[in-house]
């Protein structure tokens, strides 16, 4: 994925149900969650779950309802809204600004082989 960048949904616009922190970060004051919505340009070897599952797996995030797949002519588009995985506590501030830290890199897994002889894949970000 690359080509990061960090979307503003129509719906932040509603001050009684989100706050903005910026970098693209949002409180929303409902759920007590943070959000932010990134739009990624899928490269040729990405699908539309990875590496995005594996980037919620490393930070312990969820995505909402807002996922949209799409093509721009012949580049595969993923725009996805993604929340803090903590308990309604606003905690993990910090985790959710490490993720508006990926707009504008490249992030995909890498697959290697360790002295075990066992295929692994990591996850990278440039």
């Amino acid at each position: 994925m690359k080509n990061i960048l960090s979307v503003v949904l129509g719906k932040y616009d509603d001050v009684q149900k989100y706050q903005s922190v910026g970098n693209g970060v949002y409180k929303d004051l409902e759920n007590k969650r943070y959000v932010i919505t990134l739009r990624f340009e899928l490269e040729e070897d990405d699908d539309f779950q990875y590496p995005l599952a594996d980037i919620l797996d490393k930070y312990y995030l969820n995505c909402t309802a807002h996922i949209i797949q799409h093509k721009e002519g012949d580049v595969r588009i993923l725009e996805a809204e993604i929340e803090d995985g903590n308990d309604d506590n606003y905690d993990s501030f910090e985790t959710i600004k490490e993720i508006s830290s990926l707009v504008g890199k490249r992030v995909y897994n890498k697959v290697y082989v360790p002295d075990d002889g066992k295929t692994r894949v990591k996850l990278t970000i440039e």
